[in-house]
């Protein structure tokens, strides 16, 4: 899948209201969320996402952290021209996957193996197991 198969600005769109959506979730983000959805420039959102309010942050459950991370590399991959492709394989990432995964970086495939494939430990020479 190319660039071209997407409209680029309403996938940033989707992407930024996420990235509102999830930072209003936590009291004081609510003006900086509502703040950049007014004005979603390629400039406010990677200022602000650089300089996150590390109060804002402690406050984040573990999987909201996740998701935020999720948003903002997709807004850099489409930055950087390579939204739509998977970061394993390369090939493209489904189009009914990113419809409904905007933030998606791994195709099904890719996916569905990660979360089938046991984590693998590497322990240090000397180390017990």
């Amino acid at each position: 899948m190319t660039p071209e198969d997407f409209d680029l600005r309403k996938i940033r769109d989707r992407l930024v209201a996420r990235r509102a959506a999830l930072l209003a979730r936590y009291h004081d983000a609510q003006d900086r969320a509502e703040e950049e959805l007014a004005t979603p420039s390629r400039e406010v959102i990677d200022a602000a996402s650089e300089q996150w309010d590390a109060r804002v942050l402690s406050e984040m459950t573990d999987t909201d952290a996740r998701a935020l991370d999720g948003v903002v590399a997709a807004i850099r991959r489409l930055d950087t021209g390579r939204y739509g492709r998977c970061a394993v394989c390369e090939q493209p990432i489904e189009p009914a996957r990113l419809r409904a995964l905007p933030e998606a970086a791994e195709c099904a495939g890719c996916a569905r193996f990660a979360e089938e494939t046991p984590p693998r430990w590497v322990f240090s020479a000397g180390e017990e197991r």
